[in-house]
């Protein structure tokens, strides 16, 4: 178990005028031995954080740490990736036996008696018999074939997994079962684990703490309970709001201000606070409240933390 910390991490694309800013200065932390559920919806920035955690993107600024040090290059990769797409992550051509011992660290099972062993201990894992070990990915399901996406990231002994939207290929009758997965491992191998995902019944299900991203920013962060009885960011309140009605806020639930706002530009996200432009607690609807637009909020240092300057009023935005 380590504990995995971004710190004021910046990730960009392009360059010039065509320059974009998809991760702006995010301190984020895994605490040792929990799941943290980061949610936001589409180019909000979380595939782009976690790539960046196993160094598929460079980061442009700030350090991410593993128990207060650096990532070590070379040799065994304490941070291991499941990606969203099982039918992509995995190479055709291999049997899911050779796809699995590929990732085993090098030295750490010696013999290739031994490494047979370790494929079929970690194919028990995820539940699935040993025998699976001959097929290639085509073969088998969709949810098998992210079970042995899981196999394969264990495979690698991590201190950290990494996991990007790992139910959203799968069929809805499907999702449960790996979900279940997921918190069985983790509750075996307490493994500290950064659960991505844009659904919200998913993170209640399998995280100890929540942090929300939007635009590239984290905007609150919790333990999981608090954060999903007691939202303290507008953006937060709105996920939960378009979650429980299964789809996205009613036009007349809302001041038509709001309502007709159009999602901001992330080539050009908006000065102060990124939400402010579409925000039921802001200057859309509160003229006075210019802070917003000038000022980038910053949440404080409490367990529960939003960062929104009228946190007081963004839980409830007809009390504002």
């Amino acid at each position: 178990m380590s504990e995995l910390t971004f710190e004021d991490v910046t990730v960009r694309y392009g360059s010039g005028r065509r320059e974009m800013t998809a991760v702006d200065r995010v301190h984020l932390t895994v605490p040792s031995g929990a799941v943290v559920g980061l949610v936001g919806e589409s180019g909000s920035g979380k595939s782009t954080l976690a790539r960046a955690a196993v160094g598929l993107t460079p980061v442009a600024g700030g350090r991410i740490l593993l128990d207060g040090r650096p990532l070590p290059r070379g040799g065994r990769r304490p941070l291991q990736m499941v990606f969203q797409d099982p039918y992509s992550s995995l190479d055709p051509r291999m049997t899911i036996g050779s796809s699995i011992a590929e990732a085993i660290p090098r030295g750490a099972v010696p013999g290739a008696a031994a490494r047979r062993d370790e494929v079929a201990r970690l194919l028990d894992l995820v539940d699935l018999p040993a025998d699976r070990a001959g097929c290639h990915p085509a073969e088998l399901s969709g949810g098998q074939r992210q079970r042995v996406a899981l196999a394969r990231a264990l495979a690698g002994r991590p201190d950290v997994v990494i996991a990007d939207e790992i139910t959203s290929a799968l069929d809805v009758s499907i999702q449960g079962t790996v979900l279940n997965l997921v918190r069985d491992l983790h509750r075996e191998l307490r493994l500290s684990m950064l659960f991505i995902t844009h659904d919200l019944a998913v993170v209640r299900y399998v995280s100890d703490y929540i942090a929300v991203m939007y635009l590239g920013r984290i905007v609150e962060y919790g333990p999981a309970e608090s954060v999903l009885a007691d939202p303290r960011h507008p953006y937060t309140g709105e996920l939960l709001a378009a979650a429980r009605r299964g789809g996205p806020q009613a036009a007349d639930t809302v001041p038509a201000s709001v309502a007709d706002a159009e999602p901001a530009d992330p080539h050009h996200p908006p000065t102060g606070c990124r939400f402010h432009p579409r925000c039921p607690v802001g200057p859309l609807v509160h003229p006075d409240r210019t802070v917003c637009r000038d000022t980038a909020p910053t949440g404080d240092g409490r367990p529960h933390r939003a960062a929104c300057h009228f946190v007081s009023s963004a839980a409830d935005p007809a009390a504002a």
